[in-house]
């Protein structure tokens, strides 16, 4: 079957990178591999036995309950993964949600960016007699107590100045990270203190006149104190003794040797960090090594569940008692822990506060307005408060959108999860608590340990290399693997080569990563109803890019789109097509993925994959013109330095539309990293807007598909 491994190896070199991470780029090279496996001489590629697999295909009985047919899938990778959030969105519109390795749990990428990224510092009363060790690391005793509390075996410890680093699928630096956090914040409001009343993503207390007009460089130099009014924390600030100023962090560290994610006191901290603000206890103007971070996302409340007590006190039916008993290590009582499999209701541990546990009321700073001298939001009212941005966390939180959906629409919808093992942004943890919500609703999901190579896995009887090139013969059905699968790669007794190939880790071993999308590709086309093997020549041309107005973004957009094999043949002018949706990952468009589109045709054109259309939508952020302040959201990539870009006001047909050409040196985007299929709450000039709906813009997509395209949705 050399045709498949051909065309697998154009889809893992483009499609997989792209999908996942920020360092991937389809090349022209990479569309010249696809495009010349491709073009009239396919057939000099397969041999006899290609053609007799191709002609033996089986069709997998559908054994789906029978309900209506949306005749549509979605899915994506990484930043991608919040495809299911946007299928919770519209119940109906897609049969089969696939999030393949991301954050869509945004509640809990919150809780433990709080407790691990964020963390680790020392307490007030170590920090504040020494404050001339600060900016010490080698001080003795340390002026860092990282790292900071994890609560899964698949967290990672780390701390705010020992950050975590890998490479595999995005190279998360010192930089990436800060990126990272301001692109949250971007996308859902600030998270960790109180947001300025015209800026969401930006701190309460920033004199926001001067935090524009001010270069980052002299912001970092001689960065302003907040409003004092602002800068009370209960654990680093409780008297109001320091300034609070905004953090200013290093790119990557000086120091060769020193991991990339690290914080290096000899780097300059030229990095700000526009959301996040750091105490200044040692009064010199910068954040320094083991001066914290100021935090107040929340009244301060014991995560011990809905009884009100932790375990030593729970009275082992439902109550509580005064004095604390003795336990053995994993006693609970009460039976409230949280556990992903094994108590998914659980309200003790869960990262997230529930009505019943109990809570300082004293406002998000923590301090008494008796010592404060004010009382600060939610201060004294008798119920617990959070930022004004946690609803619009909690609106974009698929856990959340899980939990609370109406049955009826919750049961159109398959589900399709896999994370690895070793994931260091913790997308295994985000993916259980999905499971977790879904198995809350009465859904058996079936958790499987890996693809293959174990009892426990999808395919238990087949080695990892092998899977590729057998999968399109597997029956995929939701009889056959289950309505809802989570698959957990990644080998826990893998060795120290193989976890260095990426075993279990964002996007895996080469080998991995081509099996994650293979299989969540050829188990949602094999889902749709009268699926067509047929073969058929290509499309021309296969793979192309199209615009439409989006009424989420108000600005003409763009995305890629792979037709069926066949589709421009006469005699299939009625013929209608079920679709497939997917979202790239973090820092790539859409544009990324024609390669990606090309390689799903030729596997259909073989009649190794049934016949749908592929859409690949942009979550890129639009970009804003510098010279003429105009924002574009269609704009191809970059040639000689310059984008030709679709007018954004055009409401017509793509072929009314005109483009112009645009130097690159003009255009900036318009958020830190990438738009997380959010509707999000600013840009990356702290300008709250009603033009940012990208989670919007998908579902604007769909529907103008139905309308562009024969689809079987638009029936």
């Amino acid at each position: 079957m050399r045709t498949v491994f051909i065309v697998s190896s154009v889809l893992v070199a483009t499609s997989l990178t792209a999908a996942c991470g920020d360092d991937g780029a389809v090349t022209d090279a990479d569309v010249a591999v696809a495009d010349s496996v491709a073009g009239d001489d396919v057939e000099d590629v397969t041999d006899d036995a290609d053609v007799a697999d191709a002609d033996d295909t089986s069709v997998p009985e559908d054994t789906t309950p029978a309900r209506p047919r949306a005749n549509r899938a979605i899915g994506g990778m990484s930043m991608g993964a919040a495809a299911i959030t946007i299928a919770l969105e519209r119940p109906g519109t897609f049969d089969f949600v696939g999030a393949l390795g991301g954050y869509a749990d945004t509640t809990y990428m919150m809780s433990q960016m709080l407790r691990l990224q964020l963390s680790g510092f020392c307490p007030l009363t170590d920090l504040a007699t020494r404050p001339d060790a600060l900016d010490d690391p080698d001080a003795d005793p340390p002026v860092m107590c990282g790292p900071g509390l994890t609560r899964s075996e698949l967290e990672v410890p780390q701390d705010f100045d020992h950050l975590q680093y890998d490479d595999n699928g995005i190279t998360m630096t010192r930089e990436f990270y800060g990126s990272v956090i301001e692109n949250f914040a971007e996308a859902y409001g600030n998270l960790a203190v109180p947001a300025a009343p015209s800026a969401p993503s930006w701190p309460a207390g920033l004199d926001l006149a001067w935090f524009r007009s001010t270069g980052a460089a002299e912001r970092c130099a001689s960065p302003r104190p907040i409003d004092a009014r602002y800068a009370f924390n209960a654990e680093y600030n409780p008297e109001g003794l320091y300034d609070v100023i905004p953090l200013c962090d290093i790119k990557r560290p000086s120091d060769p040797e020193m991991l990339p994610s690290w914080f290096d006191t000899a780097a300059p901290r030229n990095n700000p960090i526009p959301p996040l603000l750091a105490v200044d206890i040692n009064g010199n103007g910068r954040r320094d090594f083991g001066e914290p971070v100021m935090l107040n996302p929340w009244e301060r409340f014991a995560d011990v569940g809905v009884d009100g007590c932790d375990d030593a006190h729970e009275d082992g039916v439902g109550g509580c008692v005064a004095e604390a008993q003795e336990l053995a290590p994993g006693d609970d009582p009460n039976g409230d822990r949280y556990h992903w499999l094994d108590n998914p209701d659980g309200t003790e541990a869960n990262d997230g506060y529930e009505l019943g546990e109990p809570f300082a009321d004293l406002g998000l700073d923590g301090v008494s307005s008796e010592v404060a001298g004010f009382a600060d939001q939610g201060e004294g009212n008798g119920v617990w408060d959070a930022v004004d941005s946690l609803d619009s966390l909690l609106d974009h939180d698929a856990d959340t959108r899980i939990r609370t959906v109406d049955a009826d629409a919750l049961e159109t919808m398959d589900f399709w999860l896999d994370a690895g093992i070793r994931d260091v942004l913790s997308a295994g943890v985000a993916t259980r608590n999905l499971v977790a919500a879904l198995r809350s609703r009465g859904r058996d999901v079936r958790v499987y340990r890996d693809f293959t190579s174990n009892p426990d896995a999808l395919v238990p009887e087949m080695d990892r290399e092998e899977l590729i090139g057998q999968l399109f013969d597997l029956d995929l059905s939701a009889e056959a693997v289950g309505r809802d699968i989570y698959i957990e790669y990644g080998d826990p007794n893998a060795s120290a080569d193989e976890i260095e190939d990426g075993d279990g880790k964002h996007v895996g071993r080469g080998v991995d990563a081509l099996n994650r999308l293979a299989s969540y590709l050829v188990a949602a086309l094999q889902r749709f109803p009268d699926p067509d093997y047929e073969p058929a020549p290509l499309s021309t041309p296969a793979s192309m890019v199209d615009t439409y107005f989006s009424a989420g973004l108000k600005a003409r957009r763009s995305y890629t789109l792979g037709l069926p094999p066949g589709y421009d043949l006469p005699e299939n002018a009625d013929t209608r097509y079920p679709v497939v949706f997917f979202l790239h990952g973090l820092g790539q468009d859409a544009t990324d993925l024609s390669a990606a589109a090309v390689a799903t045709s030729m596997l259909m054109s073989e009649g190794f994959l049934p016949k749908a259309i592929f859409v690949f939508p942009d979550g890129g952020c639009c970009f804003v013109d510098q010279e003429t302040g105009g924002r574009e959201c269609a704009c191809g990539d970059s040639h000689g330095g310059v984008r030709t870009c679709v007018d954004p006001a055009c409401t017509g047909a793509a072929e009314e539309c005109e483009a112009r050409d645009i130097p690159d040196g003009r255009l900036q985007r318009e958020c830190a990293k990438g738009s997380l299929y959010a509707n999000m709450s600013a840009n990356r000039w702290g300008e709250p807007r009603d033009d940012l709906g990208y989670r919007q813009s998908v579902l604007d997509l769909v529907d103008y598909v139905d309308t562009r395209w024969r689809t079987r949705s638009g029936r």
